[in-house]
């Protein structure tokens, strides 16, 4: 089954597992342990976050600022890839990740927090190292809370990857809450916090909806309701286990 198939044409009795930055809980979030980690607990691949350096590398990073998750008030975009290196050395290239987990299924966030002003080469980084990586195309997906970053991947990617919004019901502007910016882009998915899919799901019932972050028991056994293809979640190992106690592992 390929991502086209599973967003659209699900048919096997199973959802699947994605680590949410790996696994979080047990590992420093998007660092190679931890997507190792999340794989070992039964995830079936992983979501990461993207963003560029200075000197146009692709890493992988929630945050611009390396502060929250290593203690360095740095930024990654203002900095080169050696820099970064050697002050925060857990900080991966996208293309170490590919090499250290293979092709599993990938949900990429494209990090561009500026609505207009964002760095645009993230999106050309990223497809440059796709084309490198065709043997995984089939297990991949893109996403982002950018409807213009989205916009800018269908123009480059054409339609070799299903492309989501990533939305909530607050922290964002009040035009995007209810998944509007899938209006801007040829958007396959719609990726709402999941504590707000049941109205997504009521109020969108022909979109397929991929639920973010899904961390407690009762929180994934509601997702399977909705029919949910797959869940993210901090804690693959909870979520691995509770769905196989709903025969849907």
């Amino acid at each position: 089954m390929n991502s086209w198939d599973l967003l659209k044409n699900k048919s096997d009795n199973k959802v699947y597992v994605l680590g949410h930055r790996g696994s979080p809980l047990r590992e420093r979030e998007n660092t190679i342990p931890s997507f190792k980690r999340a794989m070992e607990e039964g995830a079936d691949g992983v979501e990461l976050d993207v963003h560029p350096t200075l000197d146009h590398y692709l890493v992988v990073s929630h945050d611009n600022s390396l502060k929250r998750v290593f203690g360095i008030d740095k930024k990654v975009e203002d900095m080169t890839f050696d820099e970064i290196r050697k002050i925060a050395p857990e900080v991966p290239l996208l293309s170490e990740v590919f090499d250290a987990i293979g092709p599993v299924w990938y949900d990429i966030e494209i990090k561009a927090d500026k609505p207009l002003g964002f760095r645009k080469e993230v999106v050309d980084l990223l497809w440059k190292e796709l084309e490198k990586r065709e043997e995984f195309w089939p297990q991949i997906m893109i996403s982002s809370f950018n409807p213009i970053a989205m916009r800018r991947a269908g123009k480059i990617m054409k339609d070799h990857f299903p492309l989501g919004i990533i939305y909530e019901g607050e922290n964002i502007p009040a035009i995007c809450r209810k998944g509007q910016g899938r209006l801007i882009f040829p958007c396959s998915f719609l990726k709402p916090k999941w504590t707000i899919a049941e109205r997504e799901r009521e109020s969108k019932p022909k979109w397929t909806i991929c639920p973010w972050t899904v961390d407690t028991e009762e929180g994934i056994k509601s997702m399977v309701k909705l029919s949910v293809p797959l869940i993210i979640t901090n804690d693959p190992l909870l979520a691995v286990k509770t769905l196989q106690g709903e025969n849907l592992r």
